[in-house]
């Protein structure tokens, strides 16, 4: 890592950045600080590298965001991904939902970029990330000290509410910060994915994140050590899409309402204070305009992973207690979608591409839970019935000559 960091400032020019910044703040002073990549101090993310911007003047701290480029991405992916994340953070300012203020951003390969990297700059926000801690100094939160940020969280889910999108996707800087464009999808929680869409229906939708997973596994990309199993899978939720858009009221049309939703939610992207108030939401990067379904059913932030990898599908407390609080905000509705079932949980998280297959199983078997279907299923009757069934299966055919059946 400290190989890959040194190549990664090496590539950033501190004085554009500081000049940069100090243009965009009245023409203050500035000064580049890169923390350590760990420990004590570190900003380092898993997909990102930040340095803190200091003007001296006014005390502002501001952050210069950098992707991590490893070679495995394209760099006009990277680019997509950075449009996105500003114009979604611009968005967001003119909501109550609190993120970070974003002031600039530039592109590698764009010849007014002095700064060397495609890059966003934004506020540093205060708090400190959630990661399950309990208040004022507590190591753990328990449920009823979670309650507190299940509370927040509605606050925040109950504002998104307020601003819908009609198209599911990414979102693109357009005429105005409340005015982003709804353009193509780019990402998922875990894989960056050719641009496709937008999205005009939830079953469009749903359907090319399944394809998309199943092209990637035909192509060798995806699960090569199992290849026809996740391709079943993954065949087996797409025949499902249909039953993702939970039962609520007649006048509630959660099919083809879109809303924005942070995806990568397992907690940390919460800013909190001492009393576990949520002040801030950060990490946009990987954000698209969703279905209503998805958009407040139950996530991976009120999840129990113990649950998720072992295979037993339900709904937690906390996916209870979140819906609890929507309900006494007026919100009938959308405790309704949260307080359904976990399909949708089940459905994007999908199989985890650094397990092997007999820990992957699991999580099968939790996807069968969540929809319907036995957990304790025998595993090569239900794979020898989808084999028959999909015989004409062209991309499969092609999966069983190049990688075999497998385990």
């Amino acid at each position: 890592m400290y190989l890959e960091v040194d190549n990664l400032r090496a590539k950033i020019n501190d004085s554009a950045v500081c000049k940069r910044a100090s243009e965009l703040n009245g023409g203050l002073k500035c000064e580049i600080d890169h923390p350590p990549p760990w420990g004590r101090g570190a900003l380092m993310g898993g997909a990102n590298y930040h340095a803190r911007i200091r003007l001296f003047e006014n005390g502002s701290v501001w952050l210069v965001r950098v992707p991590r480029v490893d070679g495995s991405v394209p760099q006009s992916i990277i680019d997509y991904l950075i449009r996105s994340e500003y114009a979604t953070l611009k968005f967001l300012e003119t909501t109550k939902v609190p993120a970070p203020r974003v002031f600039d951003y530039g592109i590698a390969g764009d010849e007014k970029n002095t700064v060397g990297v495609s890059y966003i700059i934004m506020e540093e926000m205060t708090g400190q990330v959630w990661n399950s801690q309990g208040p004022s100094g507590k190591q753990f939160a328990d449920d009823q000290d979670k309650e507190r940020v299940w509370n927040g969280l509605a606050d925040i889910l109950v504002e998104l509410r307020r601003h819908p999108f009609p198209k599911a996707g990414s979102l693109l800087p357009g005429l105005s910060p409340s005015k982003p464009v709804v353009s193509a999808l780019a990402s998922e929680r875990f894989l960056v994915l050719s641009p496709s869409g937008p999205f005009s229906t939830a079953q469009e939708y749903y359907t090319s994140f399944a394809e998309q997973n199943m092209a990637l596994i035909a192509d060798g990309q995806l699960f090569t050590s199992f290849s026809v199993n996740a391709y079943l899978v993954f065949l087996f939720l797409k025949f499902k899409v249909q039953d993702l858009s939970p039962k609520v009221n007649d006048d509630f049309d959660t099919a083809e309402q879109f809303y924005l939703k942070h995806v990568d939610d397992k907690g940390d992207h919460l800013m909190v204070d001492d009393d576990l108030n949520i002040v801030g939401i950060i990490d946009w990067q990987m954000a698209r305009v969703v279905p209503t379904s998805e958009a407040f059913g139950p996530s991976l932030v009120t999840a129990d992973m113990g649950d998720i990898y072992d295979g037993v599908s339900s709904l937690t407390v906390h996916d209870h207690k979140l819906a609890h609080f929507l309900r006494a905000k007026g919100e009938d509705d959308l405790a309704t979608i949260m307080g359904q079932n976990e399909r949708l949980r089940r459905f994007f998280f999908g199989l985890d591409v650094d397990v092997p297959w007999d820990e992957t199983l699991l999580l099968v078997r939790g996807i069968w839970d969540a929809f319907g279907i036995d957990r304790n299923t025998d595993w090569e009757l239900w794979k020898a019935d989808m084999l028959e069934r999909n015989i004409h299966d062209k991309r499969l055919k092609g999966i069983l000559d190049r990688f075999g059946e497998g385990p």
